[in-house]
C-alpha cells in the first residue's frame, strides 16, 4: 500500500483522441510521481473498433472488460472495486464510471473531462454527480458552465492540453506538397471526401502526395476509392512515435471532419510544423487554427479545401511562414509537460472540490436492479436480442 493520493483515469480502450488525450496527460506529467495512478480501461465486448495500445506509464494498468447484456448493477458494482475506496479523484468521461462512483458512494472526487458537444449533453444529465468540469476547449468550458452557473461555477475550468514537442522544426523542402489524413477511417471524419478533393487538384493540373493514417471501418472504401492512384500511401502506426515519423515530412493536413472537441491530430500536426485544412467547427478547431497557422472551411464545400491547397502550393513562402507558426505556437502554448502538470495540480485538489454527498438517484432500467441475478438478466437479453 501507499501513503499518496490516488488518481484513477477511466476511458475507453479504443484507439482515438480520448485515449491519446489521457495518453498524453499520464505519460508526461513530472507531477505523476506524486501520487499512486491507475489506469482502467473500459471495454464492452460488443465494441469491436481498433484498441489503443500505447503503453502507460501509470503504476497500475487494468483492462475492464464487459457486456452490455449483463444486469447493468452488477457491471457497476465490478467497477467500484476497481475505483476503491480511498480518497482520491477519478478523472473521466465516460458516463458508466461516474454513475458507477455515484451509485455506490465512492469517496473519491469525479473529475468530468468535456471533450466535445457529447460530453457537454452528458454534463448536463448527470449534474452533481460530477464535482468539477474540465474542458480542453474555451467554447466547451462556456457551454457547460452556460448549462448550469449555479452548479458549476469555480468547478468548471479550460486547461489546453497539448503533445510532444520536437527540439527543432522538421526540414521541409517538397518538390511536390505532402498531404496527410491523420484520423479514424469513418464518416464522422470526413475521409471519404478526400478523394473529391484530389479529383478537384488534378482538374487544376495541381499534383499532390497522400498520405492516409489510421483505422477504422471505411479502410476497405478508401482502397477501392483509390484504386489505380499511385500518389497515395496507407498507414496503421501501432504509436504515437510512429506517426510523428510519418508526420515530420508531411506539409499539409487535411481533416474535413464534421464532429470533434480539440483534435489531438491537429496538435500532433502543430508540432511537426504541418499546417492544417479543416471543416470550420466551433470549439478546439477555433482555439488552434487561425490565419497564423491554417485554414477553416465552410462545412464540408470541397472548393475551400482546394483553393486553400492552391494557395499553399503556388505560395511556398507563405506555406513556410504558416509551419513555422505552427511550431511555434505548439511551443508556447501546446507543450504537454507544462499543461499535463496543469490538469495534476487541479486533480491534487480533489479535497477541495468533492461535493457533499446527496441523495441523488442513479436510473437502472427494470433488469439493471440488485435481485436480479447477473446470468439471468444476460440469458433474457441475449434471447431478446435475437
Amino acid at each position: 500500500m501507499t501513503n499518496k493520493p490516488e488518481i484513477i483515469f477511466a476511458f475507453p480502450a479504443l484507439m482515438g483522441g480520448v485515449a491519446s488525450f489521457n495518453y498524453n496527460i499520464i505519460n508526461n506529467s513530472r507531477l505523476i510521481k506524486q501520487v499512486y495512478s491507475k489506469v482502467i480501461l473500459i471495454r464492452p465486448i460488443e465494441d469491436k473498433r481498433p484498441l489503443f495500445l500505447d503503453t502507460f506509464i501509470a503504476d497500475e494498468v487494468v483492462t475492464f472488460t464487459y457486456s452490455y447484456n449483463e444486469n447493468q448493477f452488477y457491471v457497476k458494482k465490478r467497477l467500484n472495486e476497481l475505483l476503491g475506496q480511498s480518497k482520491g479523484a477519478i478523472v473521466t468521461d465516460n458516463f458508466l464510471t461516474i454513475a458507477t462512483a455515484k451509485l455506490f458512494n465512492n469517496p473519491k472526487t469525479v473529475f468530468h473531462l468535456l471533450h466535445d458537444f457529447f460530453y457537454v449533453n452528458q454534463n448536463i444529465v448527470l449534474k452533481d454527480m460530477i464535482d468539477v468540469a474540465i474542458a480542453h476547449s474555451s467554447f466547451f468550458s462556456d457551454a457547460v458552465f452556460a448549462s448550469n452557473p449555479e452548479l458549476f461555477g469555480n468547478r468548471n475550468f479550460y486547461i489546453p492540453y497539448g503533445v510532444k514537442q520536437l527540439p527543432v522544426l522538421p526540414e521541409k523542402n517538397n518538390a511536390v506538397l505532402n498531404i496527410v489524413f491523420l484520423g479514424r477511417l469513418d464518416h464522422s471524419k470526413g475521409v471519404l471526401l478526400l478523394h473529391d478533393i484530389e479529383k478537384a487538384l488534378i482538374e487544376k493540373g495541381i499534383h499532390v502526395n497522400w498520405t492516409i493514417i489510421g483505422k477504422g471501418i471505411l479502410k476497405a472504401e478508401l482502397l477501392q476509392q483509390w484504386q489505380g492512384h499511385n500518389n497515395v500511401s496507407f498507414f496503421e502506426p501501432d504509436s504515437t512515435d510512429d506517426v510523428y515519423r510519418i508526420l515530420s515530412i508531411q506539409d499539409i493536413f487535411v481533416f474535413p471532419t464534421t464532429f470533434e472537441g480539440t483534435p489531438v491530430s491537429i496538435l500532433e500536426c502543430l508540432s511537426n510544423g504541418v499546417v492544417t485544412i479543416v471543416n470550420d467547427l466551433p470549439g478546439g478547431i477555433r482555439d488552434i487554427v487561425t490565419a497564423n497557422t491554417g485554414f477553416r472551411c465552410a462545412l464540408n464545400n470541397i472548393s475551400d479545401f482546394v483553393n486553400a491547397i492552391t494557395i499553399l502550393n503556388n505560395d511556398r513562402v507563405l506555406l513556410k511562414q504558416l509551419q513555422s507558426s505552427c511550431y511555434e505556437l505548439s511551443v508556447s502554448k501546446y507543450n504537454i509537460a507544462n499543461n499535463a502538470d496543469n490538469y495534476f495540480k487541479l486533480f491534487l485538489q480533489y479535497e477541495k472540490y468533492r461535493r457533499p454527498v446527496k441523495n441523488t438517484s442513479v436510473p437502472l432500467s427494470f433488469l439493471d436492479k440488485a435481485v436480479f441475478p447477473n446470468a439471468l438478466v444476460k440469458f433474457i437479453r441475449k434471447i431478446k436480442g435475437k
